[in-house]
């Protein structure tokens, strides 16, 4: 039974193997001699995957080994000039010049070029006759004027949703059809309301909905056309509303369709979970947050993104792990430091402003500097009205850092509430920290930088009265209209 299995596994890799075996044969007259290129598509860049020298009569051969999966592809002579072409069968044989490239291009043998061509050419005529019509009504402002092109132009429109669909119709089960298929909209997503207008939000609805009904979402021939890639980041960045939790629900429901640890699976997790740790949006960061604790480390059983190294997966989740609880509407631990004294301890728990800004700096940071004093201006004018405290955080770990610390504060006359990591009590904490934890303070306190992730300064957090962050680096004038939007929905 053992050896009957093992013998089943081994035909399947074999097939598997066997599926990708090609024979691509260019003849491209004016090439003989050249070196030539093969690139494929992966998401929606090309990238070169092999390379020949074309012979006497300008004939290049690819025949890889180890095959070339489905998918589209390139040839690239020099200039550099290329053409596309599919791949997905044993054999493809093509042809043309240098002197027009893609116009000459010839397919001697290949079902789904000869459709892939043939829709290339038909695309290429509409679009020239789009661009006509639009370059006819350009300049014109009277609606009445418009009126015959963009009645021209939604002509045009149709004509290539119907080709588009006919051509899916007419070839079944080819990866052509459903490369055109996945570009087409899904049918029936406006809703109408009673009096026959257009119902906007549910059109919307629908339309997301239904998003993905004319993808095969278990296909991993999908990732490498140009087409699934620009279908995936229309939906994640402009479909979907960039809200975290509407962007969580939404990944998770489109990962959910996908082969579990498939390429497309890998190719979303990945491309999602990049996407918002670099985001420079406000409150992503809570989106990579849950993809990291969901697919890659969850608090309970094994992770999904079996294809990352440990050492790589250690630092994703260790990065998670310090950005969960500093992401927009999670409620911060309070900080308790001593003031320039060193005598009075101080937390912003205990302040009754409605809102508190925590401010994280430096006395040797060269940017907090500048940024201190035009902030401590900016704050007396425009958040000190709307009853916002600053609560301001430095480092003052040795005798210098905190001489310079008070120093600046005096300066600059910064009359907010100033505590800091004071040196005495720095050096006091390393030999006996029973002295200040928890008679004065928390290990969350001392740690501060840990906690609350001060890795750059300065670094602002905006709270509110429960405690809860409702801000993260924004500049003043930002923190103005969020407060005044915040206490607005208070009122409704």
């Amino acid at each position: 039974m053992r050896t009957t299995l093992l013998l089943l596994v081994s035909l399947a890799l074999s097939s598997l193997h066997a599926q990708d075996k090609r024979r691509l044969q260019f003849t491209v007259d004016g090439t003989a001699g050249d070196t030539i290129f093969l690139a494929n598509y992966f998401g929606n860049k090309l990238y070169y995957t092999d390379t020949t020298v074309a012979n006497a009569k300008g004939v290049s051969v690819f025949n890889r080994v180890s095959g070339y999966k489905s998918g589209v592809y390139a040839v690239v002579i020099p200039g550099p000039k290329y053409f596309e072409f599919i791949v997905n069968e044993p054999v493809v044989e093509m042809a043309s010049d240098t002197t027009a490239l893609n116009e000459h291009l010839k397919v001697v043998k290949s079902e789904e070029n000869q459709i892939f061509q043939g829709y290339i050419k038909k695309l290429a005529t509409l679009r020239q006759t789009a661009d006509s019509v639009k370059k006819a009504m350009a300049g014109l402002e009277d609606p009445i004027a418009k009126g015959p092109y963009m009645k021209q132009l939604a002509t045009l429109d149709k004509e290539v949703k119907d080709y588009q669909k006919q051509l899916v119709k007419d070839h079944p089960g080819t990866y052509m059809a459903s490369i055109v298929k996945m570009s087409i909209e899904p049918d029936n997503t406006q809703v109408l309301k009673a009096d026959g207008t257009l119902d906007s939000t549910a059109s919307y609805y629908a339309f997301r909905q239904h998003f993905w009904d004319n993808t095969d979402l278990k296909d991993p021939r999908n990732l490498r056309t140009p087409v699934f890639q620009n279908k995936f980041d229309e939906y994640i960045s402009k479909v979907v509303p960039q809200i975290p939790d509407t962007i969580n629900m939404a990944a998770d429901d489109l990962i959910r369709r996908m082969d579990d640890n498939g390429e497309l699976f890998k190719f979303a997790v990945n491309g999602i979970t990049y996407k918002y740790e670099t985001s420079d949006i406000m409150g992503m960061d809570a989106v990579f947050v849950h993809m990291a604790q969901t697919y890659y480390c969850p608090t309970e059983g094994k992770g999904r993104a079996t294809w990352m190294e440990k050492d790589k997966l250690d630092k994703l989740c260790e990065r998670a792990k310090k950005m969960a609880p500093l992401v927009i509407g999670a409620t911060g631990k309070d900080i308790i430091l001593t003031d320039t004294t060193e005598a009075n301890w101080q937390g912003y728990y205990s302040l009754p402003n409605k809102y508190v800004l925590l401010v994280f700096w430096d006395p040797h940071c060269g940017h907090c500097k500048k940024v201190l004093p035009v902030l401590h201006e900016d704050w007396k004018a425009k958040l000190k009205p709307l009853d916002v405290a600053v609560f301001a955080i430095a480092k003052a770990t040795d005798s210098v850092l905190y001489n310079d610390w008070k120093t600046f504060i005096k300066a600059n006359d910064l009359d907010w509430i100033n505590v800091g990591l004071t040196w005495h009590v720095y050096e006091g904490a390393k030999k006996a920290s029973y002295n200040y934890i928890p008679k004065y303070t928390t290990i969350e306190s001392m740690n501060y930088a840990d906690t609350w992730d001060v890795y750059s300064t300065p670094k602002f957090f905006l709270m509110d009265k429960d405690h809860k962050i409702v801000g993260k680096q924004l500049d003043v004038d930002q923190m103005v209209e969020l407060i005044k939007s915040l206490e607005k929905r208070k009122a409704k």
